[in-house]
Formats: C-alpha cells, structure tokens, sequence
C-alpha cells in the first residue's frame, strides 16, 4: 500500500522517477545517474536558443513545440490533426497566438527527450527546428522537421523499444509495397530514409476538417479499388487502422498516414468498417442507430 501511494504523494508539478531498488546495488545506482543526468541534460538543452514550450503544460506535456521564430512555432501545430470541435478550436487559438509570437511568452520547458534528439541528429537541415509529440503507445514519438523559413519539411516516427522498432519496420514495408496500390484521390507518404527506430517521411500540407468522422464516398470508393487491386483468395491489401485522425485531406485528395497495422491479406471492407466503428467509439458519431 506504502508503495503504491509513493506514485501519487508529490504534487503533479514534480517530476519523478520510479527504481526497482530490490535490483542489484550497482544497477539501482546506474539507473539513479541515468535519471539525473537525463534531466539536467535535457534542461540545459531547453535553454539553447527559443527552445521549447510543453503543451498541456504539466510535468509530462504531450507536445513539445519550438517557442520561436514565429512561423516555426506555427508550422509546428501541424504535428496535431484536431478532429473535434473542441480540439479544432484550441488549435486555431494557439496557431494564431503563435504566429504573433505569444508562443515565446510560454515558460521554457525541457528538450524533448535525449533518445529522440539522438535519432533525429543525423536528419536535421542546419538551422531547423522540430516539435515532438508522444505517441499513444510508450515509447513512441512523433517529429515534425521544420526548415529555417518555417515550412515542414518531414515527418518522423521514432520507437525507443523492440516492439515499436518492429512497428515502424512493418510500416515502412507496407508503404513501399502496398502504397502504390492506393488509387486516386488517395495516396500514401513518401518514405525519406528509414533506420533502427526510425522512420521518415514527407510532411503533407493538409487541412482541418469540421467533421472528421464523415467517411467521404471517393476515399471508400478508394478503398474498394485498393483491396481489389491487391486481392487474392478473398483476401486483400487493408492498411488497417484507417481512422479520422489517419486521413489528411489537401490540396491534391487524400493522404492515408500510419501504416503500422498495413498487410496484404486482411478482410474485404475491414477499413471502412474500422472508420465507422472508431468513428463512433472514440468521437460519438456517427450514432449507435445510424451505424447499424
């Protein structure tokens, strides 16, 4: 029980780390150092030049976004794809307070984690700056790369265990393999450069929509053809996880991100039946009656 309520005893503003003490003393020490030296390294790089603002800001933020200059800031908001109304609002109010560079007035948070700016070292223009998001999964990551005028230029998935490492190997894969299968007006990303835990892709110019969880009839239309195309025995190419926050809509059609769960045998209609059923799980629409 002591144990336990130890997790919750500091107030939410402190950070904490949590060590299996009953390891050997050597290891309990390693980990001690790591976690030290972690944190001040990771403040003094938040130090080094506008740094970062943590949004929400709590001891764990959910996005790391560059404080500065002004159209960086803004550019690094598209790491986020609201689908609610709720969500579009606040992200219309922080983009217009970042390209008046109110983002500077935010106090300066950590540097995202240390593994993440490993990753990303060797991919970084000189002079660009990039935002970061946590993953819904541990240790997982987005990055939004933004060159020096303040366009994005890629996007980055980043995995610090096997299991991720393993995910974004399979989604690189099945982009390469299974994107071209994609008809028009949908499309996949374009895979960058790939490595151990990381994967990079181009970044997409979408636009917000007002109601995300409306499945548009050309993209199903789209789908259809796409597992025709690839069908064999009944089975076809299915990304998988085709949801309203996997749907960017642009300029040129669609563009399906987030291939993680793609494969080339799954079930005829599993994506247009996995929109509609996270659709109304996790947003509310459509209701229970209109999806039956």
């Amino acid at each position: 029980r002591q144990q336990s309520l130890w997790r919750s005893a500091l107030p939410s503003n402190v950070r904490s780390v949590v060590i299996d003490s009953s390891a050997p003393l050597d290891s309990v020490l390693r980990q001690v150092r790591e976690a030290v030296v972690d944190i001040l390294e990771r403040r003094a790089a938040g130090r080094l030049g506008e740094g970062w603002a943590g949004l929400p800001p709590r001891p764990s933020p959910r996005w790391s976004l560059p404080r500065g200059p002004r159209s960086a800031a803004k550019s690094g908001l598209l790491i986020y794809q609201p689908v609610t109304a709720r969500g579009r609002a606040g992200w219309e109010v922080a983009r217009l307070v970042a390209a008046m560079g109110g983002f500077r007035l935010l106090p300066r948070d950590e540097a995202p984690p240390r593994e993440v700016r490993e990753k990303l070292a060797g991919h970084l223009p000189r002079g660009s700056r990039f935002a970061v998001a946590r993953a819904n999964h541990p240790g997982r990551y987005i990055a939004m790369i933004i060159d020096r005028s303040g366009e994005p230029t890629a996007m980055a998935k980043l995995a610090t265990d096997s299991e991720g490492e393993a995910a974004l190997e399979n989604e690189a894969r099945e982009l390469q393999r299974l994107g071209p299968l994609l008809p028009a007006p949908l499309s996949a990303p374009r895979v960058i450069d790939k490595d151990k835990g990381l994967l990079l892709i181009n970044a997409v110019q979408w636009k917000p929509r007002l109601r995300a969880w409306v499945l548009p009839q050309e993209v199903a239309w789209s789908l259809g053809r796409f597992f025709r195309n690839g069908a064999r025995n009944g089975a076809g190419p299915v990304h998988g996880d085709f949801a309203p926050w996997n749907l960017l809509r642009t300029n040129e059609g669609w563009v399906l991100i987030d291939w993680e769960r793609a494969t080339p045998d799954g079930p005829a209609f599993f994506d247009v039946f996995h929109y509609l059923v996270q659709s109304h799980s996790l947003l509310g629409r459509p209701s229970y009656s209109t999806l039956v």
